[in-house]
């Protein structure tokens, strides 16, 4: 007599797996949903009583940072590399969206692409080079990298140095004209196109990929990872996503200078609001950004003290939350989620089906 049922799942083994499948489903369609109704909020917002022009511009700088921090966390949190010089592409950004609008007069979203697409091709012949180094050897390098474009757009004619690219066109969006509002809204839909990159890209097979060279280079090598492939794919996008950035503040303050692109303080504290956010959290480059912008602006006239307490906020951070101020909120949650899916895990098993056998 064999029986037919060995090595085969059980009722209740199958049943708790689609249990637990369902669950996870489920806690992924609250997750979209919440980040729906986040864009949402933020599509509202400049329609409220008592919102002025002003807190849209203002508004728009904070998205900005958010997804300059989105393009740094993507190497920081999820490829574990270290840069302080992404303000170099957000200076790529932002001149090359300048000189298209002022000398070829081109629409914002070729000249946002643009400046994306150039800090990518940047970006991809230095992390060929970057890529050699690991660790404080890479954060040096790419530090030298924004010292570099620092110096080239102070000291290039084309730039015009410390008085800067002024007198810039108004913006337009397919030939008619963008204000305050307007350009809030392209910066909102900017955003959201990003977001949803990044998080079918970080749950796709190269996301795997950057995640298991971050947790461990020999074994994800030896499981057939091409670390030189993803890494610069890595670096590429990441540079790619600052561009945009870039673009979208030159275009919103219509002003590109040495002056304000050349600051070495610009990658500082994109990376201060990454490391402050969350570096492997989707929401924390949005946390990280809204600090980094709205602190120097409630504290206007105490802009020392403002850059301070940065510096103690880190400092913070880094001792109590080192993975982030989103991480820290979540993990409450996180663990309400885990206990659900693990009471599935201890559910009672269902009645075992009658076994089938065959007689020989």
């Amino acid at each position: 007599m064999a029986d037919l049922t060995a090595g085969a799942p059980r009722g209740g083994e199958t049943a708790g797996r689609e249990a637990v499948a369902a669950l996870h489903q489920r806690f992924a369609r609250t997750d979209v949903a919440l980040a729906c109704l986040l864009f949402a909020i933020l599509l509202v917002l400049p329609l409220l009583p008592g919102t002025q022009g002003w807190m849209a511009s203002q508004a728009t700088l904070v998205i900005v940072y958010v997804i300059a921090a989105q393009g740094v966390a993507l190497l920081v949190g999820y490829t574990g590399l270290v840069t302080v010089g992404h303000g170099g592409f957000l200076a790529i950004g932002a001149y090359t969206a300048a000189l298209l609008t002022k000398h070829y007069g081109v629409d914002m979203l070729v000249a946002i692409a643009a400046g994306g697409v150039m800090a990518m091709i940047i970006g991809t012949l230095l992390g060929l080079i970057f890529l050699r180094l690991a660790g404080p050897f890479m954060a040096i390098g790419t530090l030298g990298f924004a010292f570099f474009i620092g110096t080239v757009v102070n000291n290039v004619p084309l730039f015009e140095g410390r008085e800067g690219i002024s007198l810039l066109p108004t913006n337009t969006l397919f030939g008619q004209p963008v204000g305050d509002r307007g350009f809030y809204y392209v910066a909102v839909v900017m955003l959201a196109l990003v977001t949803l990159f990044l998080y079918s890209l970080l749950r796709s097979s190269v996301g795997r990929a950057l995640r298991a060279l971050r947790d461990s280079e020999k074994a994800a090598e030896s499981s057939g990872v091409n670390r030189w492939f993803y890494r610069t794919l890595a670096f590429a996008v990441s540079a790619c996503i600052t561009g945009v950035a870039g673009a979208l503040s030159g275009l919103a303050i219509h002003f590109v200078s040495a002056e304000v692109y050349g600051d070495i303080w610009y990658s500082v504290d994109i990376l201060v609001a990454v490391v402050v956010g969350g570096s492997s959290m989707m929401m924390g480059p949005f946390v990280g950004g809204l600090f980094v912008v709205m602190l120097p602006f409630f504290l206007e006239q105490l802009v020392d003290f403002a850059s301070i307490l940065k510096g103690v906020v880190l400092i913070i951070v880094l001792v109590f939350a080192p993975a982030g101020v989103c991480a820290l909120i979540a993990r409450p949650f996180q663990a309400a989620r885990a206990r659900r899916i693990a009471a599935l895990g201890r559910a009672p098993e269902a009645p075992l089906e009658p076994a089938v056998a065959v007689n020989r």
